[in-house]
């Protein structure tokens, strides 16, 4: 039954992520865009509301029964376009290239097509991503040190 919903779904995930990141083509260009940030220039709440229609994503994964490793890869793509996507301007430009919609539609297929793969290289990503993550925290922690220690030093 479960493989069924995962058929049915994704057409109708793609056709979605089409219109949501790539329906558009800018004149004279290849670059595609779609409503994803047409919505986001809404000031204030553009990214967010963005960001909560693409959770749909995340809800077509639970339906279809992803492991918990892909639907959190899902959850950092559209966390991600939402969190940069919230800088202006560098923001609008991110959310053109980053495309999270059509990312979490190509997982979906994927995990149609081979669960275990799309698993193990979801749960790759993550600890990548979690390493990352970590080092910036470490990192930033010693340059808030250094920096105490320099303002102490000039002091006393």
């Amino acid at each position: 039954m479960a493989q069924n919903t995962q058929r049915s779904q994704s057409p109708h995930a793609r056709k979605l992520a089409e219109w949501l990141d790539s329906r558009f083509t800018i004149p004279g260009t290849n670059i595609r865009f779609g409503l994803d940030p047409i919505i986001s220039l809404i000031p204030g709440a553009g990214d967010w509301i963005a960001g909560m229609i693409s959770t749909y994503f995340i809800v077509m994964g639970v339906n279809a029964r992803l492991a918990p490793p892909v639907l959190l890869r899902m959850g950092f793509n559209i966390l991600l376009d939402v969190v940069i996507g919230a800088i202006p301007l560098l923001g609008d430009l991110f959310d053109v290239g980053w495309k999270a919609n059509n990312r979490n539609a190509e997982l979906l297929e994927e995990y149609r097509q081979d669960a275990a793969a799309t698993e193990r290289h979801s749960r790759w990503m993550l600890w990548a991503v979690a390493i990352g993550v970590i080092g910036t925290i470490i990192a930033l922690l010693v340059l808030i040190g250094w920096l105490i220690a320099a303002v102490f030093g000039a002091i006393f």
